[in-house]
């Protein structure tokens, strides 16, 4: 995008996502929804907020026009909670993408939280936050560099082992078996 000279990039870049949202209207009006000119200043506003919450800078015009797309035909959105949601995937979707180290793509992590938020979460975002940012960035960081893509069936294992610890609330410090890991005596390598 050239910027002309004299121009502030912020109110450019506001006015290119402003407009990337409204062309989402046709689309979503089929899900029974409609972003006013009042949701996409939300929306645009909740951008700006969301990058700066995540230490982030982003050229174009940003996510949450996938997100809008994505997210329109679940059956856990109404039009009276839509531009919330989408205000909170966004910042979610911030979180994640610097907790996974940039290595899921874009659509990939679109996708995931798409299919988590209607197959496990049912709608409920607290609960999608904890699968993505406990299963699928635990996934990726643990990839050794090079290895294959988080896209791959592994990511929703790992995503749905997060889910199942979120929704049982396990204490992880009663999982530890003293066969493996006996208890410390008080004994130092140095003692020995």
């Amino acid at each position: 995008m050239i910027i002309p000279f004299g121009e502030d990039p912020v109110s450019i870049q506001r006015m290119a996502a402003g407009q990337a949202l409204e062309s989402c209207n046709p689309v979503i009006a089929r899900h029974g929804l409609a972003l006013s000119a009042e949701d996409i200043q939300a929306l645009v506003a909740g951008r700006l907020d969301a990058l700066k919450i995540a230490e982030r800078v982003e050229f174009g015009g940003g996510v949450a026009k996938e997100l809008v797309l994505a997210f329109a035909s679940s059956p856990y959105v109404s039009q009276s909670t839509f531009v919330e949601t989408i205000l909170e995937l966004q910042e979610l979707f911030y979180e994640v993408k610097n907790e996974s180290l940039e290595q899921i793509s874009d659509d990939d992590l679109i996708a995931k939280m798409r299919s988590l938020f209607d197959d496990v979460a049912s709608g409920d975002l607290g609960y999608l936050e904890q699968a993505l940012l406990e299963g699928l960035a635990r996934h990726v960081r643990e990839e050794p560099l090079g290895g294959t893509d988080a896209a791959e069936p592994g990511a929703d294992e790992a995503a749905m082992n997060a889910v199942t610890l979120a929704h049982h609330r396990y204490n992880v410090s009663e999982w530890v078996d003293e066969t493996y890991a006996p208890a410390w005596d008080g004994a130092s390598w140095l003692d020995e």
